[in-house]
């Protein structure tokens, strides 16, 4: 599959008061590609990071989630490496 370069928002926010670094893909306009796209980054994190805690759910000391459009990242090094794959 082939990806075309898309702008990502860098945040940070907190988690039960952990530093999370976070990641907002700037994605495709159509539903089709947007919900696509967005399941290739799920797939890839849970293959490269392992299972998040629950979908969509905040658990304290989890290593990644994906909320609120954004990808949250307890360590930087693992939002680099995102970065690196999809940007």
């Amino acid at each position: 599959m082939v990806y075309i370069a898309m702008d990502m928002i860098l945040d940070e926010g907190r988690v039960y008061g952990a530093r999370y670094y976070t990641v907002q893909p700037v994605l495709p306009e159509t539903y089709h590609q947007v919900q696509r796209t967005w399941d290739d980054m799920i797939r890839w994190n849970v293959n490269t990071f392992g299972p998040a805690p629950r979908q969509g759910v905040f658990e304290p000391g989890g290593r990644w989630y994906a909320n609120n459009a954004k990808f949250w990242f307890r360590n930087d090094q693992d939002r680099t490496l995102f970065l690196l794959k999809w940007s």
